[in-house]
């Protein structure tokens, strides 16, 4: 479904529902019940921790494989058969579930879930993006949007901890894994409901061309627009590793297993409220201070993992997700404000093959040292690797932004160029 005439009432209203629809389709996207006790589950089928990481890496180089080519798919053929194909994917993906019982099919879960997110990473946040342009909302509400499109994907988050242990107090792994494949599914009938934006498209044929022009122009689009990509790719691997250690951390703990969906919710929702909060937070701290916030949390939460006891892991763990959610926000909206519509997809795309890369590379090494180190020498590792990235990428971001005239929520929208 394309939309003719994008002025006239009846195209408004269908596009209005894109806002209803991507959300939706999102929450349904995040609702992973499996995700709060991943680690538990396939410690069950007989995986170690070490395979646990490595099922994740495979995930990653399904997602570094495919990232770049889906997001050209969205910008080329349209968005709608982005999101279509992925949802497929994504229902097959989670039907591998009833039978993976070994490192290969699993491997398989992973591939195929790998390859439908990254048909629908991207082409979301460019349909919700492009469609609030099209309906003339201003900056400070697509911002406002794509916050709130992250306070929905992590109260699905939290919905889905809640519901992993509810199913958990009332029945089994099993169950749980059922509810996943049902859920998995849902995700492709959204798709189905999408309208496309009337934005304008690459062209077909000229594929080679079409990437080296739209790295060309993050690239050469000026110092913050740069920073900002290799911030988008690299700093998020500051908290994905807590998201997987931090459930080793509580079974080491004695946590109950049924309590881990009530912690997973917390943390979901503490992620959510600072990136729905995002835009206030820039507004009275300013980009600069923000941005420099969320660089340190990272770093005290794995120095205080590593350091304090165990107790205060339920904390620390808080600071992980705030910092993912205010700055994954604020960086996106940055982002997604200096491009232009015909090439948002594949920008995001290159956004994603960023990170994921390296999570590809740095998953081996982590593996590694897990079977030769205590978890907390690996947090004390990460405390120190996650300053490193803060001073490599963060720290001139914000000298940048300080040397605007604006900040960076106030950057020239759409053109693509300098600041």
């Amino acid at each position: 479904m394309a939309i003719d005439n994008p002025t006239d009432p009846t195209s408004q209203r269908r596009l209005r529902r894109n806002l209803f629809t991507i959300r939706v389709m999102a929450f349904f996207q995040v609702f992973l019940v499996i995700v709060p006790v991943a680690v538990p589950l396939f410690g069950d089928r007989g995986l170690s921790m070490a395979e646990i990481l490595q099922l994740q890496a495979i995930f990653g180089i399904s997602v570094v494989v495919m990232e770049i080519p889906s997001g050209y798919i969205a910008d080329v053929f349209g968005r709608r058969m982005a999101l279509i194909l992925g949802g497929v994917f994504v229902g097959v993906g989670h039907s591998l579930l009833l039978v993976g019982y070994d490192f290969f099919t699993l491997a398989l879960f992973e591939l195929a879930l790998g390859v439908g997110l990254s048909l629908i990473s991207g082409a979301d946040v460019a349909v919700l993006y492009d469609t609030q342009i099209e309906l003339g909302d201003d900056a400070q509400a697509r911002q406002k949007g794509l916050g709130s499109l992250f306070l929905l994907r992590s109260i699905s988050e939290a919905a889905a901890g809640i519901t992993a242990s509810v199913v958990l107090w009332l029945g089994t792994l099993s169950e749980l894994v059922w509810l996943q494949v049902l859920v998995g599914w849902l995700p492709l009938l959204f798709a189905l409901k999408v309208v496309e934006p009337n934005v304008e498209r690459m062209p077909a044929g000229a594929h080679l061309g079409n990437l080296k022009f739209v790295l060309g122009r993050i690239l050469g689009g000026g110092k913050v627009l740069r920073l900002t990509f290799l911030a988008m790719g690299m700093w998020t691997l500051t908290t994905y590793y807590a998201v997987w250690l931090l459930q080793q951390h509580w079974l080491e703990s004695d946590v109950e297993l049924t309590a881990f969906g009530v912690l997973w919710a917390l943390f979901s929702v503490a992620a959510g409220v600072a990136g729905w909060q995002a835009a206030n937070l820039e507004r009275r701290l300013g980009a600069s201070w923000l941005l420099a916030l969320v660089a340190m949390l990272p770093v005290v939460g794995y120095l205080g993992l590593a350091l304090a006891p165990a107790a205060w892991a339920m904390v620390l763990g808080l600071l992980f997700f705030v910092a993912r959610g205010a700055g994954f926000v604020l960086l996106q909206e940055a982002f997604n404000r200096r491009l232009e519509g015909r090439y948002r997809a594949t920008a995001n795309s290159l956004v994603s093959f960023l990170a994921r890369g390296a999570v590809v590379v740095t998953v081996p090494a982590v593996g590694a040292l897990l079977g030769l180190w205590s978890l907390r020498e690996v947090f004390a590792l990460l405390a120190l690797l996650s300053l490193g990235l803060a001073l490599l990428l963060l720290l001139p971001l914000v000298v940048a932004i300080r040397k605007l005239p604006r900040d960076l929520a106030q950057t020239s929208a759409g053109s693509g160029g300098s600041p």
